[in-house]
């Protein structure tokens, strides 16, 4: 004997001219492809490249030394230098180009347009004018805010723009270098210190934990899918959503207990073990000596050369 809901037919629900939402498979793919970018990483770092066979130490406080040296660069010239080393070393160590900008890239159209684009503007940075955006006969008020008459780009503004984007780019491209060419664990043991050891066990625990909150969420869609059999109304699936969120809230908060009574168990002091044993051999100093060399020939070449040629 069959039930009722099983017997009765599914009458389909009448079009509403919008296509239904997709928001359970965009969240399977988005977090599959975070598992892909996560595993690639951790390939790439165990291919026999030219940084991959540095101790993590040595490249981690050569990042940081390569990062202030690009703070004190104040012309694009010695910027785009310092990003061309960093390019030319990311390709022996077998990083490919294309991985890499499209690592870098994503940082930089937000960091663009909420940092970067309100300071070539004349209410920000006065000077000379390049583009005209508006010129009004009057100041333009909405109640306390008033606008000037004219908004401009200007050209002061411009290449301070300029120079905080490709420092910026700079920057992102040293730390992606860094995680693409250093496996995590090993990355988290160069960081380790009296100091940074708080918060070098909340990034390891995160980064763990991280793909076991993305497995019960990827186990949640998949057992609505599975259930589906007509698309719910949008109210239905946005209460469905605030439900899960709430659920996830939960489940995490019982596994972070759970996790923290088990370290407590096995008298876990936070210190993360590497299978790579810590050395410093010809090769760290050979690179040392090198990134100093390119951080001080870029400094006297940005304040030297360009200073005297620009100014």
């Amino acid at each position: 004997m069959l039930p009722d809901w099983v017997v009765d037919p599914v009458s389909p629900r009448p079009a509403s001219g919008r296509l239904p939402s997709r928001f359970l498979a965009r969240t399977l793919r988005e977090s599959s492809q975070l598992v892909q970018d996560s595993v690639f990483a951790e390939r790439a770092a165990r291919q026999p490249g030219f940084l991959q066979r540095l101790d993590a130490r040595v490249k981690l406080l050569s990042v940081l030394g390569l990062l202030v040296a690009a703070s004190f660069l104040h012309h694009l010239p010695s910027l785009w230098l310092l990003a061309a080393f960093v390019g030319l070393v990311a390709t022996f160590s077998r990083v490919g180009g294309r991985v890499l900008f499209n690592r870098v890239w994503w940082f930089l159209p937000a960091t663009f347009v909420i940092v970067v684009l309100p300071a070539a503007l004349s209410i920000f940075t006065p000077g000379e004018a390049l583009a005209t955006i508006y010129r009004t006969p009057g100041p333009i008020a909405f109640g306390p805010i008033r606008l000037p008459e004219e908004l401009t780009v200007t050209r002061q503004g411009a290449a301070a723009a300029a120079l905080v984007i490709t420092r910026l780019f700079v920057g992102v491209l040293l730390a992606v270098t860094l995680t693409l060419t250093t496996r995590w664990q090993e990355l988290l043991r160069a960081a380790h210190t009296e100091a940074t050891a708080p918060f070098v066990l909340i990034l390891a625990i995160m980064y763990r934990y991280l793909f076991v909150l993305l497995r019960i969420t990827d186990n949640m869609h998949i057992a609505k899918l599975a259930r589906t059999i007509s698309p719910a109304p949008r109210a239905e699936e946005r209460r469905w959503v605030g439900s899960r969120v709430a659920v996830l809230f939960a489940r995490s908060r019982r596994l972070s207990e759970q996790v923290y009574a088990a370290m407590l168990a096995r008298s876990y002091r936070g210190d993360p073990k590497a299978h790579v044993m810590a050395r410093f051999g010809v090769g760290e100093g050979a690179w040392v000596a090198l990134c100093a060399a390119v951080g001080l020939s870029m400094l006297f070449l940005d304040r030297v050369v360009l200073g005297a040629l620009l100014w």
